[in-house]
């Protein structure tokens, strides 16, 4: 069962109107996991599931970090993970080869 949020603690089901005003917060208790969803946005409401068991500030870090608007930051952000990613198992499959041809080499 899926709870839409008017109030908590921290107010952050009020708070998060401040980074966009179609934004609100929904409890998903089928999964014991929080969610934001957004009335403005076309086709479905759902934006993401936030990754904290408890609704407070980090929700807040969490959702702008993570807002459409970042999506150029966000993009390069993965291709530059990819590419280190891949360069570090380029480097490590190269060392690999080193040592087994070592190992031929020497017996």
């Amino acid at each position: 069962m899926k709870i839409k949020l008017k109030s908590d603690v921290y107010n952050i089901s009020k708070r998060v109107k401040e980074i966009d005003y179609g934004y609100y917060v929904v409890y998903d208790t089928s999964k014991s996991k929080f969610e934001i969803h957004c009335s403005t946005q076309v086709g479905t409401s759902y934006c993401l599931t936030l990754p904290y068991s408890c609704l407070d500030e980090r929700a807040l870090n969490y959702i702008h970090k993570t807002k459409s608007t970042n999506i150029d930051r966000i993009l390069d952000k993965i291709d530059n993970d990819n590419k280190q990613l891949e360069s570090a198992e380029k480097t490590s499959a190269q060392s690999a080869v080193c040592e087994l041809m070592e190992e031929q080499l020497r017996s």
